[in-house]
């Protein structure tokens, strides 16, 4: 009986693992865009414009992160991929195309002029309602947890800020 409760405890901490992983995945792809439709401008562009920036920043990031994480995972495994590490790299990249998907599908339903304003309000509002279940999953009440949904995104903002202050653009 006490081997079936660890055995269950064992596999609900590897699906909140995995969970983490998609979420972790979800946000930092988030960022990325959110930084990269912002360094683009939307002054001549079209939605057309907003799916390539979204989609290239995206595969862009998943498979340079698949890759590392490949290789780190070998590095850790003696040479190998363990069966959960390669869970894990699943999880991340459908955490980066959820977020995607996200984003293009009210780009393409909503097309005209104002793809650009309308993918980062997507993201903006993907970031803070992240924000905001963290607080409501610790106990925080619906104001407390806005609050620190929109501090959650206002940090977010200052990460995406800085990466492209940083890089450029």
């Amino acid at each position: 009986m006490s081997q079936s409760i660890e055995s269950s405890a064992v596999g609900h901490d590897h699906e909140r693992e995995l969970w983490k992983e998609a979420v972790t995945m979800s946000l930092y792809v988030a960022i990325c865009v959110l930084a990269a439709l912002t360094a683009v401008g939307d002054d001549t562009v079209d939605h057309g414009d907003v799916v390539e920036v979204v989609w290239g920043s995206t595969l862009g990031l998943a498979l340079a992160h698949w890759f590392a994480f490949q290789i780190s995972a070998r590095l850790a495994g003696s040479g190998s991929v363990a069966r959960h590490d390669a869970q894990s790299a699943l999880a991340q990249l459908v955490g980066a195309g959820a977020v995607a998907l996200l984003v293009t599908v009210p780009v393409l339903v909503l097309r005209g002029p104002a793809a650009f304003g309308i993918a980062r309000l997507v993201l903006a509002m993907f970031i803070g309602g992240v924000g905001y279940l963290v607080a409501r999953s610790s106990g925080g009440s619906r104001p407390r947890a806005v609050l620190y949904g929109v501090s959650v995104l206002v940090l977010a903002l200052v990460v995406a800020l800085v990466k492209n202050l940083l890089s450029g653009y």
